[in-house]
């Protein structure tokens, strides 16, 4: 290939990368990611995220939203006021669980940071952060004290107890996956979904939920290089 083909293929993957979305890396939406709905005052906390985003996972519904003091954590919640807390007493490992909109995508890494804490006044005991494809989302109830199950879905990537959290901090739990035709071909189209478990009967907060999608370089390649070969079937 000569320098003029490099430079169209050069052009081409620059427009590729302007035209496409998630080139640049998307942000896919999550519902109340940073536990904000309902808002509450300062120590105040709830039994539910009903109709906010959130459902739960295998734990009966022990979860809510919390507006922390300094006494569980000195420096405040990481982003907003409000962080998510759930104790799954029996039903472990349990906690927050969402099905997205966004489903899962051939030739795209995912990367899923979330902030994971352990309260001064609570003993955490471990947490687990999945990225998962499929699933039932949940429906939310009408009592306040009520959030509804999701289930089903398949486990692509997870944190599981990684981290070690000093009392009354967060830290930055990241889970990466990238696409695997070999593995999960099967699960292409499928909604993606989003776990955030205790894995003890102790309480164990969240925050600042996130998810990214960049597509693969060999992807963005394959793309420019499919622009090329037009380019060059016009001019013929």
């Amino acid at each position: 290939m000569n320098r003029t083909m490099w430079m169209c293929v050069l052009v081409l993957a620059c427009g590729v990368l302007a035209a496409c979305p998630g080139a640049h890396g998307d942000l896919i939406a999550i519902d109340n990611p940073g536990f904000e709905n309902p808002a509450l005052a300062d120590g105040e906390w709830g039994w539910s995220m009903d109709n906010q985003g959130w459902g739960y996972f295998a734990n009966g519904g022990n979860l809510g939203p919390w507006n922390p003091t300094t006494d569980d954590y000195p420096g405040q919640a990481p982003e907003g006021l409000n962080v998510g807390w759930t104790e799954p007493g029996d039903g472990v490992p349990g906690g927050f669980a969402q099905v997205l909109t966004a489903t899962l995508t051939a030739g795209m890494t995912y990367t899923l940071t979330v902030e994971v804490g352990d309260a001064l006044t609570y003993t955490g005991g471990g947490y687990a952060v999945q990225l998962l494809a499929g699933g039932t989302p949940h429906t939310p109830g009408t009592g306040k004290d009520y959030t509804g199950p999701v289930t089903g879905g398949t486990l692509l990537a997870q944190d599981n107890n990684s981290l070690t959290i000093a009392d009354g901090t967060f830290r930055t739990s990241t889970v990466t996956y990238t696409y695997n035709p070999a593995l999960h071909s099967g699960l292409l189209g499928e909604r993606l979904q989003i776990r955030l478990l205790a894995l003890h009967a102790t309480e164990t907060e969240f925050d600042n939920v996130r998810l990214d999608a960049i597509p693969e370089p060999a992807s963005l390649s394959v793309l420019a290089l499919g622009g090329l070969a037009l380019l060059r079937r016009r001019r013929k």
